[in-house]
């Protein structure tokens, strides 16, 4: 199953520098692999399910995000620029599908569309930082110039940062203050 292969290689790699070389080669193989896997699976459901926002595709969708910033965060190291663009550069559009699909289902202000959109920020800034080229070659609605993807990367952040204050984290606290 894919989601317990990602799960086992996010607990391995939480061991870091305690890995053998030829452990973290072995495990930087298996994710490159497994995030190459779902990207598949994704373009075979789509042609299957002829329909983009299908609920499974949400669900792969979720798994490609999870995985790509597995590489990202964990094998950064071990990945080229160009690696990291083109990772980036497949990152960014399940994104924005997902978000679009996420919005249809949840509607507008669902703590998982907060995630989505900062996934989405955090993407369109490491690839306008690293790779703005790239970026423009991926020929994306409303980002085909510097400007609109710079304007895109900031309403992803704003909108997460508006959806996470309707959901207040000290909830224990303001139940106690309204207790007194």
């Amino acid at each position: 199953d894919l989601e317990d292969m990602l799960i086992e290689l996010r607990n391995v790699s939480k061991l870091g520098t305690k890995l053998e070389e030829d452990a973290k080669s072995a495990q930087f193989d298996r994710a490159a692999a497994l995030e190459l896997t779902i990207n598949e699976l994704i373009t075979a459901s789509k042609l299957s399910l002829n329909n983009d926002m299908h609920i499974l595709l949400s669900r792969n969708r979720r798994l490609h995000l999870d995985a790509i910033e597995l590489l990202l965060t964990n094998f950064a190291s071990t990945l080229t620029k160009k690696q990291s663009s083109e990772l980036l550069s497949r990152f960014i559009p399940s994104a924005k599908l997902l978000l679009q699909s996420q919005q249809q289902r949840l509607g507008k202000d669902h703590p998982d569309v907060a995630r989505t959109y900062h996934d989405l920020s955090m993407g369109i800034r490491s690839l306008l930082s690293s790779s703005p080229k790239r970026l423009l070659q991926l020929k994306l609605e409303g980002m085909t110039t510097m400007e609109e993807c710079s304007r895109v990367e900031h309403e992803c952040a704003r909108e997460k940062k508006r959806i996470e204050g309707l959901y207040p984290r000290d909830v224990d606290e303001i139940l106690e203050s309204v207790r007194r």
